[in-house]
């Protein structure tokens, strides 16, 4: 699935494309082949700076001695923009893992709600029988009657709501793994959680998640590696400041001067140093500088908001643990109440609407339960892809 991804394919090609460029400023260390071919036309021959071979060539042979760190920053450089691709490349794993890890827990959720509704609709509908039967003999009256349709009809458009929800779900999720294939809908079984989260949330109060995220995030890897890449480029650009000491070889054929020169060979050795136009140069590093200090402020920013976004997750976590406990018990006590209610109103002791609400507020919190442990899988599985990246934990 990464690996297919279009948005993968493309920082690959970016990646791959920083490596040849390290690959390039290597080379800037090695000697610089140049081959110059001249051939002088001039009118009637008279031309005295031509009055030589009509035709030279020169073959050079260049080798920078001293460039004031020069290419030492422009290859540190490239090693930098290398490293800034690849924590790209992590970036959009990570990325793409966390909207995987959001479509697959929306595409369970609706399904378990959708079976709640379903059975609770199904119970609706057995009460509403019964009242159609107890109106029939005179027991209720219509409105009572239509008043259950009405409850039966509700569910079934929040169960329709949920099920399209779940369709939007899986179209999402298709995006990121387009070989997903549809489940059936998961078994409910609300008294525990979810196996694959209950084996780790006992360990959840040993692990340091702000640590482990922090050395972990791609997006403060990216920074890091532009500030070093801006370092460099300082580096580059102080070295400017000094000149480019070279040895250069020259093997001449002809001369334009003169007739009949034999082959020269010349050994040099020259300097050459610019401070680009005017004042431009000072003011290039005074620009960088700055772009200096404003990425050391956004690498402190960034750890600011990822610590912000860890911490939500963990009390989120342990928030939901506290709550799940709650929610468990209190759907105990109204399914041991819906089921005394439907028995004593077979027995005429309880009204219809009673034991309708009762198998709502049932409803009411098996959907309370679903939400509850949906946002704790969501929080967990969200501190594992930031705490210990995309590989360990490719899906829940």
């Amino acid at each position: 699935m990464v690996l297919e991804h279009p948005q993968i394919l493309i920082q690959l090609q970016s990646l791959k494309s920083a490596g040849f460029d390290i690959e390039g400023s290597k080379q800037a260390f090695y000697p610089t082949p140049t081959l110059s071919v001249e051939r002088a036309q001039s009118n009637g021959g008279i031309d005295p700076a031509y009055a030589g071979s009509p035709q030279v060539a020169i073959f050079k042979l260049q080798q920078p001695i001293w460039t004031g760190g020069r290419l030492s920053a422009q290859l540190n450089k490239t090693l930098a923009n290398q490293d800034i691709e690849l924590a790209k490349l992590l970036e959009i794993q990570q990325s793409l893992a966390v909207k995987t890890l959001q479509a697959w827990i929306e595409v369970l959720s609706t399904q378990r709600q959708q079976v709640v509704l379903l059975n609770t609709r199904s119970q609706l509908e057995n009460l509403e029988t019964k009242i159609e039967r107890r109106a029939e003999q005179g027991m209720s009256t219509q409105s009572e009657v239509k008043l259950s349709r009405l409850r039966v009809s509700m569910v079934n458009q929040l169960s329709k709501q949920t099920k399209i929800q779940e369709d939007l779900a899986w179209l999402k999720l298709k995006q990121w793994v387009p070989e997903a294939l549809s489940i059936s809908q998961p078994p409910i079984d609300f008294p525990e959680p979810w196996p694959e989260l209950k084996a780790h949330l006992n360990t959840t109060d040993n692990i340091d998640w702000e640590s482990l995220s922090a050395r972990q995030s791609p997006v403060a890897m990216r920074l890091e590696g532009q500030l070093r890449l801006q370092e460099f480029e300082l580096q580059e650009k102080r070295a400017a400041y000094q000149p480019d000491i070279y040895l250069r070889f020259e093997h001449q054929r002809g001369n334009y001067a003169y007739a009949n020169t034999p082959n020269v060979n010349r050994l040099m050795i020259g300097m050459t140093a610019s401070t680009g136009a005017g004042l431009s140069l000072q003011n290039q590093v005074a620009s960088l500088l700055a772009k200096h200090g404003s990425a050391q402020h956004e690498i402190a920013l960034t750890q600011r908001l990822l610590s912000e976004s860890v911490q939500s997750d963990v009390f989120n976590l342990v928030a939901r643990q506290s709550k799940a406990e709650t929610l468990h018990l209190n759907l105990e006590s109204m399914q041991e109440i819906q089921t005394a209610w439907l028995r004593q109103f077979d027995s005429g002791r309880k009204t219809w609407i009673e034991v309708m609400n009762a198998a709502q507020e049932t409803m009411q919190g098996q959907l309370a339960l679903i939400e509850n442990d949906t946002a704790m899988q969501l929080s967990y599985w969200r501190l594992q892809i930031f705490a210990f990246g995309v590989a360990r934990w490719a899906a829940p």
